[in-house]
């Protein structure tokens, strides 16, 4: 298994935030076969790994998502990022990044 993506499970926009969210997602893929498999992110999980695991899910293919979205995940893309950096950093995460996303 070799880790793929990030990806928001129960996404749901606040209506009165307007922002969305849900619990964001470690997903792995087999080496072998392709399966996509989900994972809660742990505590001791090094954010900044996920960091570097979110960039590559910006640049995944059309078919992956159509996975995730068979499998009720939503993948995070450009106009959910910022929903995943507060979810990995909290609200003020620009104060952890030395660099954009």
């Amino acid at each position: 298994m070799r880790p793929l993506a990030l990806a928001f499970k129960n996404y749901e926009i606040n209506p009165f935030t307007g922002r969305g969210g849900g619990e964001l997602m470690l997903i792995h893929q087999c080496a072998n076969c392709g399966k996509l498999s989900p994972n809660r992110i742990a505590g001791d999980d090094n954010e900044y790994q996920l960091l570097s695991i979110l960039r590559e899910s910006l640049n995944l293919n059309r078919d992956i998502s159509n996975q995730l979205q068979n499998l009720g995940l939503e993948l995070i893309v450009s106009k959910n990022k910022e929903e995943a950096l507060i979810s990995l950093f909290g609200i003020n995460y620009k104060n952890y990044l030395s660099q954009e996303v």
